[in-house]
């Protein structure tokens, strides 16, 4: 199997962590930048994004979208019940986390679009990306509340719902700076601070050029 990512988008990420934990049998890692439309990623998945995870074979089979990659990835490996969400409040964090990330995706398009950068932050200062900015500001706010009443089973027993906003916080930081850190957070700042250095989370934080394999993960 190998699994198409990038060194920087936050969905990437998520599939490649899970498959990390999962230590789905045969994974290697192809880090390439979607932005570039490569020949080897459009082959697999026409849309031209990552992460897409392709089975070999006879017939070779793609799977992508994050969250498809996850439950495969956890399903295969027969982890699911360590891994997967594990209740409501656990999809409610996930569907925060979710909606935090595509505000953020959009403005970096914007930023594409406005400048040709995802580096250049003339677009921020628009109508649009101050409804995004504003959304994720909420959005972070209602997370928090959320840990307040889950963190602690979320470090014990980590899976999906715990590496979410890890990769939520560790993407923001990238694009935005100290835009986005509040010192009031401080159950999701507790989380992050805990989970950051788990291995999968770790060999795969933003703008990683090289996978290092732990423990056979991510290995033939």
């Amino acid at each position: 199997m190998r699994l198409y990512v990038s060194p920087t988008s936050p969905y990437a990420r998520l599939a490649c962590v899970m498959c990390l934990e999962a230590r789905l049998k045969g994974l290697e890692i192809v880090i390439l930048d979607p932005w570039q439309n490569p020949p080897e990623l459009l082959e697999h998945n026409p849309a031209g994004r990552v992460p897409a995870l392709v089975m070999g074979g006879d017939q070779p089979r793609t799977i992508t979208e994050s969250l498809l990659i996850a439950d495969f990835a956890v399903r295969r490996a027969g982890e699911a019940e360590r891994l997967w969400f594990r209740n409501d409040a656990e999809q409610q964090l996930g569907g925060v986390c979710f909606g935090i990330i595509d505000a953020a995706a959009a403005i970096m398009a914007g930023r594409m679009v406005t400048s040709g950068s995802v580096n250049e932050t003339a677009f921020d200062s628009s109508p649009v990306a101050r409804r995004r900015q504003a959304a994720i500001g909420r959005s972070l706010d209602r997370l928090e509340r959320l840990l307040s009443d889950g963190s602690k089973t979320l470090i014990e027993k980590p899976g999906i719902a715990a590496f979410l906003p890890v990769i939520v916080v560790e993407y923001l930081q990238m694009r935005f700076g100290s835009t986005f850190d509040s010192a009031d957070r401080w159950h999701l700042a507790d989380l992050v601070s805990v989970l950051r250095d788990r291995p999968a989370l770790a060999r795969t934080r933003p703008l990683f050029t090289k996978f290092v394999p732990f423990d056979h993960a991510g290995t033939e």
